[in-house]
C-alpha cells in the first residue's frame, strides 16, 4: 500500500526516537550527536521532490510504494557460502566482505590480507578505535544537502572499515558485496563504509549489490574515503542485479597532495539506481578519473551525479560516462566541476556520450562548469544519438549481418570505458556480461572485445 512522503517521514522520525536511547548512544555522545544532527537535517528538509534541482529527474516514489522494513537489528539468515558463489568474479583472488541487509556476515566473508591492513566491520572498528573513527565519520559529508545521506548517518549500523597503513602496495582486491535478503519481506538497509589509505599506498576496491528473493530491496549506502599523499585507489561499482533492487549510493572522497583516485561505475541492471560520486581536492598535484558505462533496457533507471571540487592548484580531473539505452529505459547524467579561486593550473575535462536504441528511451544530461580561477584548462560536452547508419552500412557491405554489425559498433562504443578497469578478471567478466546482452557471436566476442 502506498503511503505519502509526509507519513513515511513521520514514521522514520518516530523510529529514530524509539531506538535512539538503547542502540545509538554508544561509548560517546559525539557519535550520537552526529546522528541527531543528521535526523534533524532530514526532519527539516524531508525527501527530495521534482522541484529539488539535484533530484529533478529521479522519481523516488518507489519508497512510498513499497513497505520497506528498516533494518535496525542484525538479521538471522540461513545463507551459506555456496549461496553467494554466483556473485563472485571467476578467477579473482580477493578479500570478500559480505553484508546481509546492511550487517557484516563473517561466516560468508573471506579476508586474506588481514596481516597487512585492517579489514573488519565498521561496528568493530568503532569499538576498537573509537577516536579514529569518530574523527573521520561524517567529517567529509554535508548532511544538509541530501536526505539520503542524512538517513544513512542517522540509521547506519554496520559496513566496511578498511585502514591501509603507509607504504603498502601489494594488496589483493577488496570486494564489498551487499546482499538484500528479501525472501520474507522488503528491506531497507543503510550500510556505511570508512576507508583510509596511507601515504604511498594503493588499494583496489569493488562494490556490488545483489538481491535474493522476490520482494523489493532498497540499499542506501554511504562510503567515505580519505587518501593520504601519494596514495592510489581504484574504486569499482558493478551494478547488475534483479529488477526488484532500488539503490542509492554516495561515495565521498578526500584527496590529499599527489593522490590518484580512479573510479569506474558499471550499471547493467536494476530498477532504480542513483550513484553520487564526489571528490574534494585537498592538496596539489592530485588526480581523479571518473569513468562510467550504463547499458539499460526495459524500464530501468540510472542516475549518475558527479562532483569534482578543485580547491588547490595543479590538480587534474577527467570524466567519461557512456550509455546505451533501449526500450523505455531512462538515464540521467549530471556532472559538475568546480574550480575555486585558488585552484590555478587546473585541468578538468568532462564528457557524456549516449546511444539510443529505441525511440522510447530517455536521457537527461547536464554537464556543468563553475570556474572562479583564470589560469585553467576546462571543457565539457554531451552527445546523444542513434547508431551511425553509414558505419552500419559499411560493416554490412563486408558480409557482416545487421545484428553482428550493431554488436560490433556497440562493443567499440563501450570498450574504451571498460578497458580502464585494472583488474583483469573483473574487466573480462564485465565484457562477457555486455557481450551476452548484445548476443555477440563467439568469434566476434573473442577477436574484437576481449582484445585490449
Amino acid at each position: 500500500m502506498e503511503i505519502s512522503s509526509n507519513d513515511l517521514k513521520a514514521k522514520l522520525l518516530s523510529e529514530f526516537e524509539s531506538i535512539r536511547n538503547n542502540k545509538f548512544s554508544g561509548n560517546s555522545k559525539s557519535l550520537e550527536n552526529i546522528r541527531i544532527e543528521a535526523i534533524n537535517s532530514f526532519a527539516s528538509k524531508g525527501f527530495p521532490t521534482p522541484k529539488t534541482e539535484e533530484w529533478k529527474y529521479s522519481n523516488i516514489n518507489f519508497i512510498n510504494k513499497n513497505s520497506f522494513k528498516l533494518q535496525t537489528e542484525k538479521p538471522t539468515f540461513d545463507l551459506v557460502p555456496g549461496d553467494i558463489d554466483k556473485f563472485a568474479f571467476n578467477g579473482l583472488f580477493e578479500n570478500l566482505l559480505v553484508f546481509v541487509n546492511g550487517f557484516f556476515a563473517p561466516e560468508l566473508s573471506k579476508i586474506i590480507s588481514a596481516k597487512k591492513i585492517t579489514i573488519k566491520s565498521l561496528s568493530d572498528g568503532i569499538d576498537d578505535n573509537y577516536e579514529l573513527t569518530e574523527h573521520y565519520l561524517g567529517n567529509n559529508s554535508n548532511l544538509s544537502d541530501d536526505a539520503f545521506t542524512s538517513l544513512n548517518t542517522a540509521f547506519f549500523n554496520d559496513g566496511a572499515y578498511i585502514i591501509v597503513p603507509d607504504d603498502i602496495l601489494d594488496i589483493e582486491p577488496i570486494h564489498l558485496l551487499y546482499i538484500n535478503d528479501v525472501r520474507n519481506s522488503s528491506v531497507w538497509s543503510n550500510p556505511r563504509n570508512l576507508i583510509l589509505v596511507g601515504k604511498n599506498s594503493s588499494v583496489r576496491i569493488i562494490e556490488t549489490c545483489q538481491t535474493i528473493g522476490n520482494n523489493a530491496g532498497f540499499t542506501n549506502s554511504f562510503t567515505e574515503i580519505v587518501q593520504r599523499p601519494f596514495s592510489n585507489i581504484d574504486y569499482y561499482k558493478v551494478q547488475n542485479d534483479l529488477g526488484n533492487l532500488f539503490y542509492i549510493g554516495t561515495t565521498q572522497v578526500h584527496q590529499e597532495s599527489d593522490s590518484v583516485f580512479n573510479s569506474s561505475t558499471i550499471s547493467l541492471n536494476g530498477s532504480f539506481t542513483r550513484n553520487n560520486l564526489n571528490t574534494n581536492f585537498k592538496g596539489e598535484h592530485s588526480e581523479a578519473h571518473f569513468n562510467g558505462f550504463y547499458f539499460l533496457d526495459k524500464n530501468n533507471f540510472v542516475d549518475n551525479h558527479t562532483l569534482a571540487d578543485h580547491s588547490f592548484p595543479n590538480c587534474n580531473s577527467n570524466e567519461l560516462y557512456k550509455g546505451i539505452l533501449d526500450d523505455t529505459s531512462h538515464a540521467v547524467f549530471n556532472g559538475k566541476i568546480i574550480v575555486r579561486k585558488d585552484a590555478q593550473k587546473t585541468n578538468a575535462y568532462q564528457s557524456n556520450k549516449n546511444i539510443l536504441l529505441s525511440n522510447d528511451a530517455t536521457i537527461n544530461t547536464k554537464p556543468q562548469l563553475e570556474i572562479f580561477a583564470d589560469d585553467v584548462k576546462c571543457s565539457h560536452g554531451a552527445t546523444t544519438g542513434y547508431l551511425d547508419k553509414e558505419a552500419l552500412f559499411y560493416l554490412r557491405a563486408r558480409g557482416i549481418s545487421e545484428d553482428n554489425a550493431r554488436a560490433l559498433m556497440l562493443n567499440a562504443f563501450a570498450a574504451d570505458v571498460i578497458s580502464k578497469i585494472n583488474i583483469p578478471e573483473l574487466r573480462d567478466n564485465i565484457k562477457k556480461q555486455v557481450a551476452e546482452r548484445l548476443k555477440v557471436e563467439d568469434d566476434i566476442y573473442f577477436c574484437s572485445f576481449l582484445t585490449d
